[in-house]
């Protein structure tokens, strides 16, 4: 089988299993299910497969690179505040990937949670940031208020697209929150 008939068959049937997860339940997809919707056979599918949760480690996995790429490449310029150049494409980047990532969001398996990994991810670089620049006690908490933003604006953009307004207005909040040392450095709980 030539490259491009590999790359092909293994795309139709990740494509197969992402329409199955937005039908049913991960535990009660079958592999003859993905065979079917694929349109392949099961000797083929065990080709490249050793059972649906390796195609779906493999999905995560897939996933888990490209968007660690994509917060590598544009993280500096999110601190910076270079919108255009930054966030805009940022968000653009994920959705056109909406449809594998809504699929992998909904399974909460640890191993396989993409959409805890994501959170992980983002989290570590806005803590990163903080305690290489700030010197105050809520560093954790920010972190986590920086990655929820990031992340639940990726989940609106899901929903309603790419929204310009909408980014500028959740840009100006994470600038007020994550961007203002002071905040860490005298913040007093009452």
């Amino acid at each position: 089988m030539s490259d491009i008939r590999i790359f092909k068959t293994k795309q139709n049937i990740e494509n197969a299993f992402v329409s199955l997860l937005n039908e049913k339940s991960c535990q009660s997809i079958t592999v003859n299910d993905i065979c079917k919707r694929a349109l392949t056979s099961r000797s083929t599918f065990y080709l490249h497969y050793l059972d649906k949760y390796d195609l779906l480690k493999q999905l995560v996995d897939q996933q888990l690179s490209l968007f660690s790429e994509i917060v590598e490449k544009r993280f500096n310029g999110l601190i910076s505040g270079q919108f255009e150049a930054t966030v805009l494409h940022f968000y653009q980047e994920l959705v056109t990937r909406q449809p594998i990532l809504q699929a992998l969001f909904q399974i909460d398996e640890p191993e396989y949670n993409l959409k805890q990994k994501f959170e992980t991810i983002l989290y570590n670089h806005w803590l990163a940031y903080l305690n290489e620049t700030t010197e105050g006690h809520y560093q954790e908490l920010v972190a986590q208020i920086g990655a929820s933003i990031v992340f639940d604006t990726l989940n609106w953009s899901f929903v309603n697209g790419i929204d310009y307004e909408a980014l500028h207005f959740v840009e100006g909040i994470r600038k007020k929150v994550l961007l203002r040392p002071w905040f860490l450095k005298y913040a007093v709980l009452p």
